[in-house]
């Protein structure tokens, strides 16, 4: 098997690049939906094996369920997003969505309000990622879940990874002053990530 290879340079460059569009354009995309500005926090792009998809993994989602909302974009470089929060946060992010000061259980309206601010932020980050790149990319259909992160995280590495074997991945965690949260994992393929810092302005 082919062996693809990713050096710790190129995984700054691609933070920069990510940092760059969660900046200039995704930030304020979630501050003008909910109305309330909002903060960010990028980690570190790393390289892993498919196997080893618990190094994703973050330690307060052990005992609890999570609300997520997988968007992927193909053309020029294929990128997927995956948006989650537990799921008593995915309920308090789609009251505000809805105008609501509660939400109960999840209704066919707060989860398409969720899918849609997924549509929204990753239109955000890849209309960024164009000017920046000028590369084009267009969406599927966001899809709403809720499952054990691991669980939902299987879906989208699956997907953009079946081919290397291994995903190069970014965390980001924004959060507002009335304390909503929210994280997005971008995750792309070694092969795509090389597209991507090949790509010449």
């Amino acid at each position: 098997m082919q062996t693809y290879a990713i050096t710790e340079s190129e995984l700054e460059r691609l933070s920069e690049i990510f940092n760059k569009c969660l900046s200039t354009r995704t930030v304020e995309s979630l501050s003008t939906m909910l109305g309330e500005p909002f903060d960010y926090r990028i980690g570190k792009t790393k390289m892993l094996d498919i196997s080893a998809l618990d190094e994703l993994t973050p330690a307060f989602s052990d005992s609890v369920d999570m609300s997520a909302v997988y968007v992927k974009q193909t053309g020029d470089i294929d990128v997927g997003i995956l948006y989650y929060m537990p799921e008593k946060d995915g309920k308090k992010f789609a009251a505000k969505l809805l105008g609501l000061k509660k939400l109960g259980a999840f209704s066919k309206l707060s989860k398409s309000s969720l899918s849609e601010t997924g549509n929204i932020l990753s239109g955000s980050f890849f209309n960024a990622l164009a000017i920046e790149k000028h590369c084009k990319t267009t969406s599927d259909i966001a899809g709403f879940a809720i499952d054990t992160f691991r669980s939902l995280l299987e879906i989208p590495a699956t997907d953009i990874g079946i081919e290397t074997q291994s995903l190069i991945a970014c965390d980001a965690e924004f959060n507002s002053q009335s304390d909503l949260r929210l994280r997005m994992l971008i995750i792309l393929d070694p092969i795509n990530a090389k597209k991507l810092l090949d790509i010449r302005i």
